[in-house]
Formats: C-alpha cells, structure tokens, sequence
C-alpha cells in the first residue's frame, strides 16, 4: 500500500511575512513571496507583506505563483 500524498499548502496559501524577511526579488514582484520561484504570467495576488524603517513605510505587494 502507497502512502497517502503529504498535503502541501498553496504558495498563496502561506501566510504572509514582514518586508524584512522578503527577498530582494520577492520584495520587488520578481519571485513567489513563498517558494522564491520567477513568476511568469498567472502570478496571484496574495497581498501585502508590512514594515517600516522609523517613520518610513515599506509595505509592498507580494505574488504567488499561479
């Protein structure tokens, strides 16, 4: 008997982290805020990741994979 498949969240489905813990490329919507895979076309919108440096709002957009 096969085990069963592991059930593996959505990379849209991990929670989101703070900016500081973002990759450069994730940071700016090159990669997948979860895995760290180039997005091509069908990227999701997953949401904000937050932050701040002082005074200074760093929150940006972040992408999953499709």
């Amino acid at each position: 008997m096969e085990p069963l498949p592991r059930s593996v969240p959505a990379c849209r489905d991990v929670p989101i982290p703070p900016v500081e813990d973002l990759s450069w490329r994730a940071y700016q919507g090159y990669d997948c805020y979860a895995c760290g895979q180039p997005l091509t076309t069908g990227a999701v919108h997953a949401g904000w990741a937050r932050g701040h440096a002082g005074a200074h709002v760093l929150d940006t957009e972040v992408w999953a994979c499709p």
